[in-house]
């Protein structure tokens, strides 16, 4: 597959990230090995491929249950595990897990401050996976050219010490896993006014502006076209009001209208 092609499947602004995932693509295409993406790529990269990307197999990974934010393997088919069974212990990722632990009693950290003193040791966002809270604590996944620089310099979470240590994947029995609230919705149809609408309770012509002003993402893309369709799996961010993953369908009412199960991130 030419470069050219390869890049036409996104959008101008992701250009860079797609860039240095064809260089992996292209290093198992002309050499026939396995070839692993060090960043961690958002949904709107890994849902292009489907299974096959030119011939090639495309294996992702993001250490969590339904992770965002995933490494991408790009695997001929002569590297294919042939057992179904070992197919989870197959890939060697280059990624470890991160425990992040606070010595507070007298603050609850959030996301965003581990988040913030992450990106304060200047490191680049797709460098590292989806960050999961459980018990106090920060999990994260992060490329293996910076976990070691994180667990020597990260110090503090906001004014909080800290410790850093990783996380031995084979022997940690229950990963952590996200919380959600979940919502049942009913609409007339998967389009994205309808659902920001129902998530939101804003009628349907304020939900309009803010969707045309870019403050609604799906898949962490910015998405300004109201009558958008939506796919079961899409993620759905709105400014003032959180992350929401579409995550099945309930049937229909008895008017023919679709219910829908949200899940929010908490």
């Amino acid at each position: 597959m030419k470069k050219e092609i390869f890049l036409k499947q996104f959008s101008k602004e992701l250009e860079y990230l797609a860039s240095k995932l064809f260089n992996v693509y292209e290093i198992a295409s002309d050499y026939e090995i396995i070839s692993y993406s060090e960043e961690f790529y958002t949904p709107n990269f890994w849902k292009k491929f489907q299974k096959k990307a030119n011939g090639l197999n495309v294996i992702t990974n993001g250490v969590f249950e339904n992770s965002d934010r995933q490494q991408i393997a790009f695997v001929p088919d002569d590297f294919m595990p042939k057992n179904n069974e070992d197919f989870e212990n197959f890939f060697d990722f280059p990624h470890k897990l991160l425990k992040i632990s606070i010595a507070s009693k007298f603050k609850e950290y959030k996301h965003k401050d581990f988040l913030g003193s992450l990106m304060g040791l200047n490191i680049k966002r797709e460098l590292m996976g989806d960050l999961i809270l459980e018990n106090g604590a920060g999990y994260i996944p992060v490329s293996n050219k910076i976990a070691n620089i994180i667990s020597n310099e990260l110090t503090q979470i906001g004014k909080a010490p800290c410790t850093v240590e990783i996380v031995n994947l084979k022997e940690i029995k229950n990963l952590p896993k996200y919380k959600y609230d979940d919502k049942l919705i009913t609409v007339s149809s998967k389009r994205l006014d309808n659902i920001v609408c129902a998530i939101t309770n804003i009628s349907r012509n304020k939900v309009i502006e803010p969707i045309e002003k870019g403050k609604v993402l799906v898949d962490y893309m910015k998405e300004t076209d109201k009558s958008k369709l939506l796919e079961i799996g899409s993620l759905i961010t709105i400014k003032g009001f959180g992350k929401y993953k579409l995550f099945s369908e309930k049937g229909e009412t008895k008017k023919g209208k679709e219910r829908l199960l949200i899940k929010k991130y908490i």
